[in-house]
């Protein structure tokens, strides 16, 4: 039985060629399911991409369990008390950064 899906032909060059796979490699797509997802529009991201949205909201939770690390240090030592606030404002903004970061990829 004869498939009712329709095929597209283009010409492109060697390099076009290269460029094209290599896109699609990138984003762990066939190239005919890459090109397919462009052509349609449809938001393309690369696995690199998404592995580094992983480990950013990775290091995002590590940053969370070290500030907790740190309050349990200021209700157990007074001496420490002001370094260790600081350090939790620091970690503070590090974590909205990552967010932002993450957010933009």
């Amino acid at each position: 039985m004869p498939s009712k899906k329709k095929v597209i032909k283009t010409y492109v060059s060697e390099k076009e060629y290269e460029q094209i796979c290599s896109s699609a490699e990138q984003c762990s797509l066939s190239l005919s399911a890459f090109t397919k997802a462009v052509c349609l529009g449809h938001e393309i991201r690369s696995s690199t991409d998404q592995q580094t949205r992983r480990e950013l909201l990775k290091l995002n939770g590590d940053q969370g369990r070290l500030g907790g690390l740190l309050k349990m240090l200021i209700l157990d030592d007074d001496d420490n008390r002001k370094a260790a606030e600081k350090l939790l404002r620091e970690i503070g903004q590090t974590q909205r950064q990552i967010v932002q970061k993450v957010r933009s990829i």
